[in-house]
């Protein structure tokens, strides 16, 4: 055990939520772009009625999700009601840091109200650059999206793996409102090239070690629980419902605890298997995907605690999902690249690529690589337009076969992750 820990420390690494609250860097306050957010934050609106519900609508944004009049009308009106909200984070992205203020001492319990803010205005930036598009503002509806990357990079410093999946989904969201845009008006070569630019970058940044690094540092503490904690009870609120106060971790344990080694053989594990869990996910796509099968042979080999699951296991467990989640959202970012690119020679040379390896060196460096298999991702032309995809996380090419709309996985079952022009 202390040799786990001794590794930490001679590292320079955290070991429970209060160290990672001084790991992290802080910002001078008039650089910092998040304490902006949060103002901007505080302006979005939404309708007071049930109105607000078609809002919240997954995959609102797809291609695929042809919206009624009423629908159309409805988005408009949201747009408009939280255009100050949209104004006040391009203000904040003008600024060079993004710092948001969070206590990690409180570990699992830790509060992230900057999450739920960022996600509500990269929605308001989607469905204004649909907007636009269907407008036919072809050199506009790119700044909505661009602002999507700059939300998305103002958490690339935080230690969290809820802020990181959060991350992903402003990008996802990205993705759709340029694939949705794309098909609707498409925008200038230099428009494209720099658009291309931007989703280029956040292609380039693996944030999975940053990432596990934080909740390590997070949940070790929870293998340690002081007598006070083991025996936290809900209180109730003002509307008289039972709430489980948030507890700021120790890392004391109950000695009776602590004498029995249960949990700290738990935690011995734990250590040793995040190390691993850390090294594989800084590892390139497709070679990063076998960090799942590494997660799977830890949990199957973490002890139990009277004969149940300890933490070491229910926490590997839930960290599987994230490595495919992640490689899929990588996949959506280069595919989308490469559609900037196909747009881009469609301006010079007056009709589509017959093969991407035509885009190379002038309109892609090289051909992005699948994150499933490491092929080049695939190009198929179609009557009117064309299809890039990857083959998902089954590893099974299906064509670029789309999922159907409103399926929530795609690359699972018999269908590949796609982004499809279609003119």
């Amino acid at each position: 055990m202390s040799r786990g820990f001794a590794k930490l420390r001679a590292a320079g690494l955290p070991a429970s939520g209060a160290e990672l609250n001084v790991w992290r860097h802080p910002v001078p306050e008039l650089e910092n772009g998040a304490l902006v957010l949060t103002q901007a934050f505080s302006l979005l609106r939404t309708f007071p009625d049930s109105r607000s519900n078609e809002i919240a609508k997954p995959n609102l944004i797809n291609r695929t999700n042809e919206w009624s009049e009423a629908t159309h009308e409805l988005m408009a009106a949201y747009v408009r009601m939280n255009a100050p909200a949209i104004t006040k984070a391009h203000e904040a992205l003008l600024l060079p840091h993004f710092y948001y203020p969070v206590d990690f001492s409180y570990g699992p319990d830790t509060v992230l109200p900057h999450l739920v803010g960022l996600k509500k205005i990269s929605l308001v930036a989607g469905l204004d650059a649909v907007l636009q598009a269907e407008q036919g503002r072809a050199d506009e509806w790119p700044s909505n999206v661009e602002l999507h990357l700059k939300l998305a990079a103002s958490l690339e410093d935080e230690p969290s793996l809820i802020s990181f999946l959060v991350r992903n989904a402003i990008l996802r969201m990205a993705v759709n409102a340029s694939e949705r845009s794309l098909n609707l008006a498409t925008p200038s070569a230099d428009v494209c090239s720099k658009l291309q630019n931007a989703f280029s970058f956040a292609a380039r940044t693996n944030l999975l070690p940053l990432a596990f690094t934080g909740e390590r540092a997070m949940m070790i503490p929870v293998f340690r629980l002081s007598w006070s904690e083991i025996h936290s009870r809900p209180s109730n609120d003002e509307s008289g419902f039972q709430v489980m106060k948030p507890l700021q971790y120790s890392g004391k344990p109950w000695f009776p605890l602590w004498l029995s080694g249960l949990f700290e053989r738990d935690l011995d594990h734990f250590l040793k298997e995040m190390d691993q869990t850390i090294a594989l996910a800084s590892l390139p796509l497709p070679e990063r995907l076998g960090l799942t099968n590494h997660l799977i042979v830890a949990c199957n080999a973490a002890p139990r605690i009277m004969g149940h699951i300890g933490f070491t296991s229910m926490l590997l467990q839930s960290f599987a999902s994230v490595i495919v989640r992640d490689a899929s959202t990588h996949a959506r970012i280069e595919l989308t690249v490469v559609a900037l690119g196909v747009e881009r020679f469609r301006h010079e040379r007056g009709h589509l690529p017959d093969h991407l390896a035509e885009l190379t060196p002038h309109f892609l460096d090289a051909v992005p690589r699948d994150p499933f298999d490491g092929a080049p991702l695939r190009y198929k032309r179609m009557v009117k337009g064309y299809i890039i995809y990857s083959i998902g996380s089954d590893g099974h090419d299906d064509g670029g076969r789309e999922p159907p709309a409103g399926k929530k996985i795609a690359g699972s079952g018999n269908y590949d992750i796609t982004f499809t022009v279609k003119h």
